[in-house]
């Protein structure tokens, strides 16, 4: 399977139109369409702060709970 990037807009009829830049021979496709995402988290909330619903459950969170996969001595320069 060959994948090309295309991007492209949504009209007013929520609809999205493509033109391929080349010309395939008819037959299936698959299409993965990648919306942006909001600036802003819904409600207003920050982006890292747990939801309310969460409050007084008991969970707790101590210290680095996630570790990273990588050391950035691992990543070298690309951790810069």
């Amino acid at each position: 399977m060959q994948a090309i990037e295309i991007d492209t807009r949504i009209d007013e009829k929520g609809e999205i139109h493509i033109k391929l830049p080349q010309p395939r021979p008819p037959g299936p496709a698959r299409v993965i369409v990648l919306f942006e995402a909001p600036e802003a988290a819904p409600g207003g909330r920050l982006r890292h702060e747990p939801p309310p619903e969460l409050a007084w459950k008991g969970a707790e969170v101590r210290g680095d709970d996630i570790a990273p996969a990588f050391t950035p001595e691992e990543w070298g320069d690309l951790y810069r």
